[in-house]
Formats: C-alpha cells, sequence, structure tokens
C-alpha cells in the first residue's frame, strides 16, 4: 500500500488545476480520496502523509472488493 500512496501523493503534489475534482474512491482503494483542488490540496496531501505514518488507517483487504 505504501507505494500505491507515495504514487498518489506524487500525482496529487504535482496537479495544478484552477478549479477541479480529484478522485480516487473505488471500492479497492486503501484510502479513498475526493478532493477539490486547488482548494483542499494540502489537507489532501496531509491526508496521505498520515497513512503513510500510520496514523490513519487503511481499508483493510478483505474489504477492498478484489
Amino acid at each position: 500500500p505504501d507505494e500505491m500512496l507515495h504514487e498518489l501523493r506524487t500525482m496529487i503534489a504535482h496537479t495544478n488545476l484552477c478549479r477541479g475534482l480529484f478522485h480516487a474512491n473505488h471500492a479497492s482503494n486503501y484510502l479513498p480520496i475526493k478532493a477539490k483542488l486547488p482548494k483542499e490540496k494540502d489537507a489532501t496531501l496531509k491526508l496521505i502523509d498520515q497513512a503513510l505514518a500510520g496514523k490513519v488507517a487503511l481499508k483493510p483487504e478483505w474489504q477492498r472488493a478484489l
């Protein structure tokens, strides 16, 4: 999951929109994300950082619908 979270973080960090939505909320995602950019960009990056640090629980394998 860490590699996927790092990739997700990189995508969001390098996305520069004047107005847009970022969705990574499929049932299979470890950390579902739905963010308004650029307004929620910093908060979303912080959430991913917290997940990488183990401070936010990730979705367990059995709930990922794979």
